[in-house]
């Protein structure tokens, strides 16, 4: 009986988030052209309800791989911050100016790698003050989401530990963490002692069925850490009973902006 429970609440989980989902009803599109990545990427807002830029600041989720995954985030911003009572965001959809294996890895192992350091001025010094100045995105850390899966989730713990006065909230799925030997637990070993007494948020999710000893080891690991030694942390795990790497994506997605609205 529980194994069929189980299996039913997989497939209602896989149902709805296939169902059909429409484009956002306000959104801005445009291009920016980044000095420090030499490319241009094309960036998709996905405006609030209400939108007031002349009297109010906005919230913004930063959202990497975003051809891939704007509509399904936008739509579920909308749908649980009215859930909730809670006022929505803007989402801002990145796509992309080089190849995304480039632009999320934090070191060079080969070619075509390493350009994290590069993108990460970008969002910093070039998509940020424009969001700011054009779309009354806040300018307070606080208010400033990072959200990606894979790569984009070894993006999204790159910034953590070497750029972590930039986002407040870390919402990293099926993070790569295995990248270059693990070379991100080093990272958070170094900078722990710069960064573990800050006010965040963090998201760590994976699907259970995700490679045990390439995934799961150095993912676990970061986890722990989170919880011995950052106090002033949120923190919360979630693993998606039943998916593997890409199957547990759009679950892990819900579940991560269901605890930043709860606990923003």
């Amino acid at each position: 009986m529980k194994r069929i429970m189980t299996i039913a609440l997989i497939l209602l989980v896989a149902v709805s988030c296939k169902k059909k989902i429409k484009a956002p009803e306000n959104t801005r599109e445009f291009q920016i052209e980044s000095s420090y990545a030499s490319a241009t990427y094309d960036i998709k807002i996905a405006l609030p309800e209400n939108y007031d830029p002349q009297n109010k600041k906005y919230a913004t989720i930063y959202l990497l791989d975003g051809k891939d995954n704007f509509k399904f985030v936008a739509h579920h911003c909308k749908e649980i911050s009215e859930k909730k009572s809670t006022e929505n965001v803007m989402v801002v959809s990145i796509g992309y100016g080089r190849d995304r294996a480039l632009d999320y890895t934090p070191t060079k192992v080969k070619s075509g790698s390493g350009g994290a350091p590069e993108f990460m001025q970008f969002l910093m010094n070039e998509l940020k003050p424009l969001l700011e100045s054009e779309y009354a995105a806040d300018t307070t850390r606080r208010s400033r989401v990072i959200l990606g899966h894979s790569f984009g989730g070894l993006f999204g713990a790159f910034a953590f530990t070497k750029h972590n006065n930039f986002f407040g909230n870390y919402l990293m799925l099926s993070p790569s963490l295995w990248w270059d030997n693990e070379v991100l637990l080093q990272y958070e070993q170094d900078d722990r002692s710069i960064i573990s007494n800050k006010d965040q948020l963090v998201f760590l999710g994976i699907g259970k069925l995700e490679n045990s000893g390439r995934m799961q080891a150095p993912f676990e690991a970061f986890y722990q850490r989170m919880s011995k030694y950052y106090s002033s942390m949120k923190l919360e795990k979630n693993s998606v009973a039943g998916m593997e790497h890409m199957g547990s994506k759009n679950p892990n997605i819900i579940k991560a902006l269901e605890f930043y609205f709860q606990n923003r």
